[in-house]
């Protein structure tokens, strides 16, 4: 019976890892705009691609796309990649490795954010390894980071820049917004999710919540 069981399990997980990595239905958008619908190899990435294997059809050649040549793309129902160039502070939140300077060091970088909400004011995520960064912004204004950091105050005790707060209390204007929100607003995914859904709600604009897509998909 327990040989049973396990054979069971064993055969539930692999099937479940094939699930996880498998091609799925997707588009992507070049450079000269062309949008091509595609199969895209959904390897659940822990941290922002710069690529992507692609399939044009199930029987065909698997490919690869990079950051270089590709504007967006996107996995149904799953998740959607814009390409940008923005101002990325790299500031390590490790304790250990923290500087004595509350501000952030920004370069710029090409990268692929994910989007998590899309609307008249949008929410997206980079991830690289431990490093975490939200971005936003409304209409075709330019993406910019929301700023967090940790650092040393000159009595060797930790603080916090949480500039956010003050980037979102000035942009996502509406009545249902009350300035308390933002002050006790988290450097989490969840809370600011929250945030721009009830903006976005708040405005009567069309929305959409990436995260909610992805949660009704796995269940």
């Amino acid at each position: 019976m327990k040989k049973q069981l396990l054979f069971l399990l064993i055969t539930i997980l692999s099937f479940n890892c094939h699930a996880q990595i498998s091609f799925e239905k997707g588009y992507y958008i070049d450079n000269n705009n062309q949008k091509t619908h595609c199969l895209i190899k959904n390897i659940d990435w822990k941290s922002n691609p710069t690529e992507f294997k692609y399939k044009i059809s199930e029987n065909s050649e698997s490919k690869k796309k990079t950051i270089a040549s590709i504007k967006e793309f996107g996995i149904d129902n799953i998740s959607k990649y814009v390409r940008s160039s923005v101002n990325l502070d790299r500031s390590s939140e490790d304790i250990n490795k923290l500087s004595y300077d509350r501000n952030p060091i920004f370069k710029e970088e090409k990268l692929f954010l994910k989007v998590l909400v899309e609307g008249k004011a949008n929410l997206y995520l980079f991830e690289d390894g431990a490093l975490r960064r939200y971005f936003f912004n409304k209409g075709n204004s330019a993406i910019e980071q929301l700023v967090f950091k940790s650092y040393r105050t000159s009595d060797n005790k930790i603080g916090k820049n949480n500039r956010f707060k003050n980037q979102l209390w000035n942009s996502l204007k509406c009545p249902n917004l009350k300035i308390n929100k933002f002050e006790n607003l988290d450097y989490q995914k969840n809370e600011l999710i929250d945030i721009f859904v009830e903006y976005n709600e708040c405005n009567n604009e069309k929305y959409i919540n990436y995260e909610k897509k992805t949660e009704k998909r796995l269940i």
